[in-house]
C-alpha cells in the first residue's frame, strides 16, 4: 500500500473505528453502569423488530460473493492488531428496512424522462421485456441501459470516444471533477442527500489497450476521473432527550469522536439525536455503487459535456431503522473466517485499486484491523445489515505482499427472536435538559 492509499483508508475507514468504538463505551456504560445512566429497556437489549417473526427476516440474511484464491486451503490466519486482539466492539446495532422495491407502473415513463435528460431521444426506447429498457445514440456514442424495476441504471460513452476526446483536451481538477459529479446526479434528481455529507472519493484510471480499466499514477496519463459518492449510515442514535445521555455525548466527545445532529419522533414530538455512525462499504470496499466517471469535455454536447459514465446501484432505505439486532462476537466471526466462510473481496497485490482482479495463491491473512460497516451488495436486499470488515496484509506464495479486506455477516442469525415491544423512550425534565441551549 503506497503512502497515498494509506492515507486514503485511514481517513476513509477513521470513521468506521470511530464508530465501532463510540458504539463499544456506549455499551461498556450501560452494561457496567446500568444505574446511573438509567437507560431505557430499548438500549438494553435488541427488539427484533423488522419483522414479526425469525422466519420472515431469515431469507434475507446476507450472502456475499467472495473472489477466488488459487489455494483455499492450509491458509494461516493471524491476528496482529495493537492490542493482540479484536477489541471490544457492540453487542446489538441498527438495521435498516429498504423501501419501494417493487416496480412501479411509472417505471417506463420515469425512465424516459431520465434518457431525455441524459441526452436522448426518449421515445427512441427499446424494450428487453418487461426488465429493461435501452437506448442507444450512434452521434454520441453513448448508451443507456435502465432496470425497470428499481430504476437504477448504467450510462456509458464507447471507449474510442472517450480515447479520441482525451487527445484533444485535458481532464479537469479532481475538484473540477467532483463538483461535475454531484452536479450530473441532482440534475438527474437521484442523489440522495445522505451522499452530500461526505467527501466523495476520486479515483485516476487509464484505459489500457484492452479496454480494461487501470489506475493512472497522475492526472496526465489520466485518461478519466472516476468520483464514488460515499454515505454514512448511524450504528447508533442518542436521543437528546434520554436520561444519562449527557454523560455519554460528553464522554465520546473528549475522545475526539464524531457526531451528526439528526432528529427523530418520540412521542408525537421532534427530538434531536446525536449520530455515530459508520460508512456503507460495498461488493468492492474501494468503489461505491454510485460512481460517475468524468473526463474530457466533448464540445458536441451541450450540457454535462464531460460526464462519459455513471454506474447507479443503489436503493433508498429508511430514515430511521426498522429495529434493533444482535451481532455475533468478533471471535466467533475471526473462527468463521478461518475456516473459509468468510468472503474475501479486495486482494490489492499490485498497489492498483482499479484493475481487473487475478486469482492469486494466498499462504497467510495477517490481520490487523476490524470493522464494522454496512453492506450494500450489487443485487436488491430487503434489509440493510451491518458486516464486520477485517483488514490486513495478505502473503502471497512468491513472499510479496497484498492488502486484503474480508467481510463476514454480523448478524447473529443462529439467535433470532419474535418482535418485542420495548417500552417507549423516557424524557428527562425541561431542568434536566441536555440541550446546549
Amino acid at each position: 500500500m503506497t503512502l497515498t492509499e494509506a492515507a486514503f483508508w485511514t481517513k476513509k475507514f477513521g470513521l468506521i473505528a470511530v464508530g465501532i468504538f463510540a458504539f463499544g463505551i456506549i455499551f461498556l456504560l450501560i452494561i457496567l453502569k446500568p444505574k446511573k445512566t438509567d437507560l431505557p429497556q430499548k438500549y438494553l437489549e435488541p427488539d427484533f423488530a423488522c419483522t414479526q417473526t425469525p422466519e420472515e427476516f431469515l431469507p434475507d440474511r446476507l450472502s456475499i460473493p467472495s473472489l477466488e484464491i488459487v489455494n483455499n486451503d492450509n491458509v494461516e490466519y493471524v491476528i496482529q492488531t495493537d492490542t493482540g486482539k479484536l477489541g471490544d466492539l457492540p453487542t446489538i446495532v441498527n438495521v435498516y428496512s429498504y423501501t419501494d422495491l417493487e416496480q412501479k407502473i411509472t417505471a417506463q415513463a420515469e425512465a424516459k424522462i431520465l434518457a431525455g435528460k441524459l441526452g436522448f431521444d426518449p421515445e427512441m426506447i427499446i424494450r428487453r421485456g418487461t426488465t429493461e429498457y435501452l437506448w442507444n445514440n450512434n452521434r454520441t456514442q453513448r448508451t443507456l441501459h435502465v432496470n425497470a424495476r428499481d430504476l437504477n441504471f448504467t450510462f456509458k460513452t464507447s471507449i474510442n470516444m472517450i480515447k479520441e476526446l482525451r487527445k484533444m483536451s485535458d481532464l479537469p481538477t479532481e475538484n473540477e471533477a467532483i463538483t461535475a459529479a454531484t452536479s450530473i446526479l441532482r440534475s438527474l434528481g437521484v442523489l440522495d442527500e445522505g451522499y452530500t455529507t461526505m467527501q466523495p472519493s476520486v479515483y485516476l484510471i487509464t484505459i489500457n489497450p484492452d479496454d480494461t480499466y487501470s489506475e493512472a499514477d497522475s492526472l496526465l496519463n489520466a485518461h478519466l476521473i472516476r468520483v464514488d459518492f460515499q454515505k454514512q449510515i448511524p450504528l447508533i442514535s442518542i436521543p437528546s432527550n434520554v436520561e444519562g445521555a449527557q454523560k455519554i455525548i460528553s464522554y465520546l466527545t473528549k475522545k475526539n469522536m464524531s457526531h451528526t445532529m439528526g432528529k427523530i419522533l418520540v412521542n408525537d414530538s421532534n427530538v434531536d439525536v446525536y449520530n455515530f455512525s459508520t460508512l456503507m462499504t460495498y461488493s468492492n470496499p474501494s468503489k461505491s455503487n454510485v460512481s460517475v466517471y468524468v473526463g474530457a469535455e466533448n464540445p458536441s454536447i451541450k450540457n454535462h459535456n464531460s460526464i462519459h459514465q455513471i454506474e447507479f446501484r443503489t436503493w433508498q432505505q429508511e430514515v430511521e431503522s426498522c429495529g434493533t439486532y444482535p451481532l455475533i462476537s468478533p471471535e466467533i466471526a475471526q473462527n468463521r473466517v478461518q475456516n473459509g466462510e468468510g468472503s474475501l473481496v479486495q486482494l490489492n497485490y499490485n498497489n492498483d485499486e482499479i484493475a481487473p482482479y487475478i486469482s492469486q495463491d494466498v499462504k497467510r491473512y495477517i490481520i490487523t484491523d476490524l470493522y464494522i460497516t454496512y453492506y450494500e451488495g450489487l443485487y436488491e436486499q430487503k434489509f440493510l445489515q451491518p458486516v464486520y470488515l477485517f483488514t490486513g496484509v495478505a502473503t502471497l506464495a512468491d513472499n510479496s505482499s497484498a492488502d486484503f479486506f474480508i467481510y463476514y455477516p454480523a448478524i447473529d442469525y443462529d439467535n433470532l427472536e419474535e418482535r418485542k415491544e420495548l417500552p417507549e423512550l423516557p424524557t428527562t425534565k425541561k431542568k434536566d435538559s441536555i440541550l446546549p441551549f
